[in-house]
């Protein structure tokens, strides 16, 4: 009896487990076809309407920029759905369930990381290759200029977007597993990586903003995914770092709080 129950705890047996949960939600799915679309409509609105202004084609300065601008837009969604990965079973009572057949509880954790990343990646990485090339023949047909997958920046801006994306949605795990609740969650979400910089452009000294701006998560994601990079921002490698430590962090801090706090 020992020896079957802890072969059932392997971490295979417990990524299985979360792939069954996730995609047995019919809303999982949807929600990730809804980032897809949401992220190509917005990028081909965007090459469609982008010389139409008084500026006309000389306003155009970044034009693989243009074609990801739908990537605002897909975060919230991927990063809620990274909040109903675990706040979906704090609200049913399945946790109960889940750490009783995991007592060790951090595999569950990194199972539902493996999971989301799975599921989300592969597709928005897709979506951001599939709305450059068509908004850049859009923006080609109008007479504007465009980029090339070669040109210098490009092909990391589409795969640094992806990367943003799906650490949004980890964000969001974490910020679920931290908070167990969805309404909150999401809140924290939405005010962390949406309405921060904003707020902090409106509350902050002035003496303050360049320095504390640029190590939000925004931020620090624009300056690993903008071919054209703008002012005051960090370099490459250090967005990404910054990145990195807003997803890695309040993930290890879920962690820990999981192993300890009662269900």
């Amino acid at each position: 009896m020992t020896a079957t129950r802890e072969a059932g705890l392997t971490f295979g047996g417990v990524l299985r487990s979360e792939w069954v949960k996730l995609r047995s939600v019919r809303s999982s799915g949807l929600t990730v076809l809804g980032a897809s679309l949401t992220m190509i409509v917005a990028g081909l609105v965007f090459a469609s309407t982008i010389g139409t202004d008084s500026d006309g084609a000389d306003g155009v300065t970044d034009p693989a920029g243009i074609t990801l601008s739908g990537v605002l837009f897909a975060q919230l969604v991927v990063g809620v759905l990274g909040v109903l990965v675990v706040s979906g079973e704090y609200s049913t009572g399945m946790i109960r369930s889940t750490l009783t057949g995991v007592p060790s509880r951090s595999p569950v954790l990194a199972g539902k990381v493996v999971v989301l990343v799975g599921a989300v990646f592969p597709v928005v990485l897709a979506s951001a290759f599939i709305v450059f090339f068509a908004g850049q023949a859009v923006m080609g047909g109008a007479g504007l200029p465009t980029a090339r997958i070669g040109d210098a920046g490009v092909l990391a801006a589409l795969v640094g977007s992806a990367v943003t994306m799906t650490g949004v949605a980890v964000i969001g795990l974490a910020l679920g597993a931290l908070l167990r609740n969805t309404a909150g969650a999401v809140s924290a979400l939405v005010v962390l990586v949406f309405l921060a910089p904003g707020l902090g452009g409106l509350l902050l000294p002035v003496s303050w903003r360049d320095g504390v701006l640029k190590f939000l998560p925004s931020s620090a994601a624009e300056a690993f995914t903008s071919v054209a990079p703008g002012p005051g921002l960090l370099t490459a490698s250090s967005g990404a770092a910054v990145f990195a430590a807003w997803v890695v962090v309040p993930l290890l801090v879920a962690a820990v709080l999981l192993r300890r706090r009662d269900v």
